[in-house]
């Protein structure tokens, strides 16, 4: 990672305007260029580990750090974080399982560090319920997963979701000693690198075993979803 990743989101976040990055842009340019740079080195370690994400030119799974304004009521044209998406069956493709990784989130709510994780986000309706049923006929296989140490070291026992059910989705009895499981509309793991953790040499090996303990999980959601491994 570069050194001025931090520096420059922080500083960012201060001077949100066309102005400011216009005149900063050379170092925003050095920045893109290591972590495209460690997009790749993820790519070629996590492909064979889960080959549903295949082998895509790493420039296509960053995001560009410009804003979408045209529904925003928020009108700052830079985002104040880097990020990349390696999704199964297609470059950042929506609503399919993947591993996200996000540096300098200050828009966000974290000042300094990373976070990052797998799962999936905003399935539609049809995984959403695929996703459930899998977790109802194959509970002791999936209570596996989630009770697993090392997922629990970095993932504790709740998704990361943009919300919950209150009473169990249709279909499922409300007394099933797995419903609170099935309540979500998001199953992602999420964890969270400190500064220092981040501006580490050993920042790969760091994401790495982040993303090898959520792997599990998006297996699972990849059989729920009939994708080929």
């Amino acid at each position: 990672m570069h050194p001025d990743t931090l520096p420059f989101f922080i500083e960012l976040e201060r001077n949100n305007n066309r102005e400011w990055f216009q005149a900063n842009k050379a170092r925003w340019d050095a920045i893109r260029e290591e972590f495209t740079a460690l997009t790749a080195q993820v790519i070629d370690a996590l492909s064979p580990l889960d080959p549903t994400i295949g082998h895509p030119d790493p420039k296509r799974c960053v995001y560009r750090i410009y804003r979408d304004l045209r529904f925003s009521p928020d009108k700052r044209p830079y985002k104040t974080h880097a990020a990349f998406f390696l999704s199964s069956g297609g470059i950042k493709r929506t609503g399919a399982p993947g591993y996200y990784l996000q540096v300098g989130q200050s828009d966000y709510g974290l000042d300094e560090g990373c976070s990052l994780g797998g799962g999936i986000f905003m399935p539609d309706a049809a995984t959403l319920a695929a996703i459930r049923q899998e977790i109802y006929y194959n509970y002791d296989e999936f209570r596996s997963i989630v009770d697993n140490p090392t997922y629990k070291r970095f993932f504790g026992d709740t998704f990361f979701t943009v919300g919950k059910l209150i009473r169990a989705p249709k279909g499922y009895p409300n007394d099933w000693e797995g419903v609170e499981w099935l309540k979500y509309k998001d199953y992602c793991t999420s964890y969270t690198l400190s500064r220092k953790e981040v501006e580490s040499p050993h920042l790969l090996e760091h994401v790495m075993e982040v993303f090898k303990a959520s792997l599990p999980l998006n297996r699972f959601i990849q059989r729920a979803m009939g994708m080929e491994q």
